[in-house]
């Protein structure tokens, strides 16, 4: 049980014992009379009188309202210890009474009016054990002072120790309504937490959503719609040959091309569905990938086309990887599309902390300013998409061209280690 509790009962307790010291001191008082006690004529009135004070006392402390502890505190005090002076001068014994007149000063006095409370309590308990009687000699009223001093300090004693548990009992209290109060506020912010958690779960759901949708358009513009721009293309390099009377096996070879890139599109389509790894990066690594896609463009636009690597060469992460291998992939697109240039050469260079990839082409070039959003730097799939595959990752892509000066596609990105 906590200290609360104990001090609870106590003071409970305050009651029945005032009322039990009051009835033995009064059949002591009786049953055993002094030479210098008072008859049962006058000891009766007293007793009763001081026994319904007490009993008025539990009436005010069961009223409702402010506590009855502070309701006439200091007047009820001051009457009951008149009342147990007088029991005291009528006999000695009524001192087992006295003693209670501290605890009521404890029990219901604050402050200074306690401290005063409980010293004036010993001048009674101290006449009922000189004798109950007022001293008149010296002899008597030193040995007076003597029981007085020894019961003040006994008091002084107890009372130190009821304020020292009453303070420790009063900061228990206030530790307890700062915790409950943190705890209400832990509470609220809890179920705020919960809230925003609830917040950011459909948040993250929508921002996934939203950065697959992006993923996918990114993939099958890389590769489904560059594949059926090279498979038009081959269809219509086939037509013209057969109108011009061509040999069979130069249109026939067009054909083919196209056969070829329907099937690697629709290959990498499928890829791109499932978030896989282009399939060049698979089969090998990023240079001998990106030597591969310069000879296929190479063959498929009968245009030279070759690739050089600087630095020493190894492995990235596949986020980079795949970054410089698509963005190949569309600036040679491009200069299928638009540059008729007569030769196209990409460069790979690894550098400490970086990596770059440039494809230069020596065809007709164009105003950037000039030209629409979905081939100048700002916006649509062509070179937008590539400047936001570069910074994505921190890179940067930069556009190099004018009218008839060719043109240089560059892109910078960190060299992330397979490791980081």
């Amino acid at each position: 049980m906590d200290l609360e509790a104990w001090q609870g009962r106590l003071q409970r307790a305050i009651g029945p014992v005032c009322f039990g010291a009051l009835l033995f001191a009064l059949a002591l008082a009786l049953s055993a009379p002094t030479p210098t006690s008072r008859s049962a004529a006058a000891v009766l009135p007293a007793a009763a009188a001081a026994f319904l004070w007490l009993a008025l006392r539990l009436v005010l402390d069961r009223r409702p309202g402010p506590d009855g502890r502070a309701r006439y505190a200091e007047a009820h005090f001051a009457v009951l210890l008149l009342l147990i002076t007088v029991l005291v001068l009528d006999h000695p014994a009524f001192g087992f009474f006295a003693f209670t007149g501290c605890l009521q000063a404890v029990r219901y006095l604050r402050g200074r009016a306690r401290a005063v409370g409980v010293a004036v309590t010993t001048v009674p308990s101290s006449l009922a054990q000189s004798g109950g009687v007022v001293p008149q000699t010296a002899a008597q009223v030193g040995g007076f002072l003597a029981v007085l001093a020894f019961n003040l300090v006994i008091v002084a004693v107890l009372v130190t120790l009821s304020e020292i548990t009453e303070r420790l009992s009063s900061r228990r209290k206030a530790s307890n309504a700062e915790l409950a109060k943190a705890n209400r506020q832990l509470t609220e912010m809890l179920a705020e937490n919960a809230g925003l958690h609830a917040q950011l779960l459909v948040q993250a759901r929508e921002a996934g959503a939203a950065d697959e949708r992006r993923r996918l358009a990114r993939e099958l513009h890389d590769t489904v719609a560059q594949g059926l721009a090279g498979i038009v293309t081959q269809l219509q390099a086939a037509e013209g040959a057969r109108e011009q009377d061509a040999p069979a096996e130069q249109w026939q070879r067009h054909l083919d091309n196209a056969a070829a890139l329907a099937r690697d599109s629709l290959t990498q389509a499928r890829r791109a569905v499932h978030a896989l790894r282009p399939i060049e990066l698979e089969r090998a690594a990023l240079p001998e990938a990106l030597a591969d896609l310069a000879e296929q463009w190479r063959r498929h636009n009968d245009t030279a086309a070759g690739l050089t690597v600087t630095g020493e060469a190894r492995p990235l992460h596949p986020e980079v990887e795949v970054t410089l291998l698509r963005i190949a992939q569309e600036s040679l697109a491009n200069a299928a599309k638009y540059a008729k240039a007569s030769r196209v050469g990409l460069t790979l260079s690894y550098m400490p902390g970086l990596v770059t990839l440039d494809v230069r082409d020596d065809g007709i070039g164009f105003d950037p300013a000039a030209e629409p959003a979905s081939r100048a730097t700002g916006g649509g799939y062509g070179l937008g998409l590539m400047r936001r595959r570069a910074e994505r990752l921190g890179g940067r892509l930069d556009l190099e061209t004018e009218p008839g000066t060719g043109t240089t596609v560059s892109a910078t990105l960190p060299a992330i280690s397979m490791e980081e």
